[in-house]
């Protein structure tokens, strides 16, 4: 059976209540505050329950692919804080139309491996439904990343 014109059968939660006073730009940008704040968990609320996230890169990236629902996002994150410590992360700018948020951004971090530091430039693209984001699609400047990756330790250096 195929799903009725212009539906694609993704799952749709009930909108938040808090969500409902929040514009799709607004829902991203109180995905970055929590994400700023440490509160992954928080995140989980803006997210439906078949949540995906595209993470674009190369094999050699350790966090670069695909992560499916709340469980994906905690995962993401478990390996990328393994790794690097976000030193700073801004979105620069926001564009919305229909259904989709576009942000653009940069980030710094540190490798916890080797001291290396990068800043790189990112772009975001969501799609909410419902109030809640259903897909990320995340692209980064991973050369720059990879290339802090595969520094040599520079030291303890300063945190």
């Amino acid at each position: 059976m195929s799903a009725p014109a212009g539906e694609t059968g993704a799952k749709r939660a009930a909108p938040l209540p808090e969500a409902a006073t929040l514009t799709n730009v607004g829902i991203v940008r109180r995905v970055y505050e929590l994400f700023g704040g440490g509160d992954v968990t928080a995140i989980h609320e803006l997210l439906s329950e078949d949540f995906h996230w595209d993470y674009f890169g190369p094999p050699e990236l350790p966090w670069a692919g695909t992560y499916v629902g709340r469980q994906g996002v905690d995962r993401f994150f478990e390996i990328v804080g393994g790794l690097i410590e976000v030193e700073e992360f801004e979105a620069l700018q926001y564009t919305a139309e229909g259904d989709r948020v576009v942000a653009f951004g940069t980030s710094s971090a540190r490798v916890l491996a080797s001291g290396a530091r990068y800043t790189t430039h990112w772009v975001n693209i969501f799609t909410l439904a419902g109030g809640r984001i259903t897909r990320l699609l995340d692209v980064y400047d991973t050369g720059t990343v990879l290339a802090a990756l595969r520094a040599p330790s520079t030291g303890p250096g300063p945190r």
